[in-house]
């Protein structure tokens, strides 16, 4: 019964800083919006909206435990980068945004009335549950850091390098008048025709998995799951390819050769998937077989080590082939084989050389023949795993060649 209404009690509180700070986007982007006479205010005032809803809420909890200030942080970081990013774009534009524009005009004398409602309210509304995991975290009371944590800060800064890049890359092309009326598809654009959105779905699904672990967390994937909506059925990409469709015969080819939403392709999954085997496989046999007495000697008093066999934790074993396969795609696999050889074992080098070398600055003790053996095992294994990507992305076998058309 009291731990019913202390949970009844963080709700309540949890609603009120929320609504005070949806309250305040409303009533100030309104005003400025009836100033300036442009209703494009309300994107510039989006990210400030959840770092006042986050400030509310950090100052009613009191102290913040190390998930609520990791969460606190990232929606600073988020927020004022998105702001100033739109802030520059609306400010330092002509006229108001197209969307906005075409509004008023349909609106008519009933403008006013209707930017409160469709605009700033509706905005507002939405802008109180994709804040839900911020005033979840920042709320509940404090948690033990679980897998959850790492998973979703590693989603949320993926998410973030490709909104801010991708952001960037934009307003770079834009700049020069050459590029008047043509279609961005450089860069991260050349992965994906919306891969500002993408990354903005993806830091939301990140900050629900931080979420998750803590009492009813489960209860914010209404966050992720409304953003996701939003940009990929309602007013992101929908409305914004119906712009760009103006464009012509050079978005039309555009949209035949670059995926809308995810920057892959289905046969780029398959070949993901086939480096992160050959990863796993590869270590096995040099962890397990060739080298396993070495290694146990070495780390016997720094590893999982119990009667003998390893008992490491599986999600993080997991998490390191997913992110050195995900470095070995982006960064190693080319057509070339020679030249994906060659990139995977400079990854490797720099990516077991970053690592060892910390560890012999900082850690007592840390095994020096295991170190050397690492910087020369790095190297091979991501140069083996790069090869492997690059055959089956690059010269898949002749009976797959059929479905490689249909989904490329």
């Amino acid at each position: 019964m009291e731990n019913a209404q202390i949970l009844h009690q963080i709700m309540t509180s949890m609603l009120l800083g929320t609504f005070a700070g949806v309250l305040g986007f409303i009533s100030v982007g309104f005003i400025l919006s009836r100033i300036l006479k442009r209703n494009d205010i309300a994107d510039f005032l989006w990210g400030l909206g959840f770092i006042a809803i986050a400030m509310l809420h950090f100052f009613e909890a009191g102290p913040l435990d190390f998930r609520a200030t990791l969460v606190l942080g990232l929606t600073l970081l988020w927020g004022l980068r998105l702001s100033l990013h739109l802030g520059i774009r609306t400010f330092g534009s002509q006229g108001e945004d197209i969307r906005y524009a075409n509004w008023r005009k349909d609106w008519g004398k009933s403008e006013p009335l209707m930017a409160l409602l469709k605009v700033f309210a509706l905005q507002g509304m939405i802008m109180g549950i994709i804040a839900l995991p911020l005033a979840w975290v920042l709320r509940m009371p404090s948690q033990a850091l679980t897998p959850w944590d790492f998973i979703g800060t590693a989603a949320f800064i993926l998410g973030f390098v490709f909104e801010a890049l991708s952001d960037a890359q934009l307003a770079e092309f834009k700049k020069k008048p050459e590029n008047k009326g043509k279609v961005m598809n450089q860069g991260l654009w050349a992965l994906s025709r919306h891969p500002n959105y993408f990354g903005e779905v993806l830091i939301w699904w990140g900050l629900f998995l931080i979420s998750l672990p803590l009492p009813y967390g489960l209860f914010t994937v209404l966050s992720p799951l409304l953003i996701t909506l939003l940009l990929t059925k309602v007013s992101g990409v929908p409305m914004l390819e119906k712009v760009l469709a103006a464009k012509g015969e050079d978005f039309r080819k555009y949209v035949q050769a670059t995926p809308s939403f995810f920057p892959f392709r289905l046969r780029s999954v398959f070949t993901f998937a086939i480096i992160i085997v050959a990863l796993g496989a590869l270590d096995f046999l040099w962890l397990g077989v060739v080298m396993r007495d070495f290694y146990r000697e070495e780390t016997a008093a720094v590893a999982r080590i119990a009667a003998g066999q390893w008992h490491v934790l599986p999600w993080a074993a997991i998490l390191v082939y997913f992110f050195i396969a995900l470095g070995v795609q982006f960064f190693a696999v080319r057509a070339s084989k020679l030249e994906s050889g060659f990139r995977g074992a400079l990854l490797g080098l720099c990516a077991y050389g970053i690592y060892e070398f910390t560890n012999l600055a900082l850690v007592a003790n840390w095994p020096w023949k295991m170190a050397l053996a690492d910087l020369l095992w790095g190297p091979v294994l991501c140069s083996f795993a790069a090869v492997t990507g690059s055959w089956h992305l690059h010269h898949p076998p002749k009976l797959s060649r059929p479905l490689t058309r249909a989904v490329s």
